[in-house]
């Protein structure tokens, strides 16, 4: 479970981090992780699951009022704070995925993005795979 900067990715330094940007606490529980992140604008909320999977990767599960969202395998992760985001990436060959979950509580799934696409000159990629390019190319330099 490591993240850009090659430590746990449940670790208690990276679990702050996380709790700081989006201004809540974990509540442990086994191998999970779980918290509430309340967006009082829209008064909506997700509910958000960290779950150890192994000693290598995590599952990230969302759940809000309308749909299920599910990360496996995940490896890495990368923090913007002036995005106020979290990026949460899984790797398949030359696949990555990613679950963006902001601290408003939205939320964005891009599952088996080809690599090769994040290098592409974006004005070459129609408007669908364009979104994903770019949500994703941030993370294809962790790989």
């Amino acid at each position: 479970m490591k993240d850009n900067k090659g430590s746990n990715i449940l670790s208690k330094a990276n679990i702050k981090k996380i709790e700081h940007l989006f201004g809540i606490h974990f509540v442990k529980k086994d191998k999970s992780l779980s918290t509430n992140i309340k967006n009082t604008k829209s008064k909506t909320e997700i509910n958000l699951d960290l779950i150890s999977e192994d000693d290598k990767t995590i599952l990230v599960s969302v759940y809000t009022n309308n749909c299920h969202l599910q990360l496996q395998s995940c490896d890495k992760f990368l923090i913007s704070s002036m995005l106020e985001e979290i990026i949460f990436i899984s790797k398949n060959g030359n696949k990555l995925s990613g679950l963006i979950i902001t601290k408003q509580g939205d939320c964005s799934l891009y599952s088996n993005v080809s690599i090769s696409s994040l290098r592409k000159d974006f004005t070459n990629l129609n408007s669908e795979k364009l979104i994903s390019a770019v949500a994703l190319s941030v993370a294809e330099t962790l790989y």
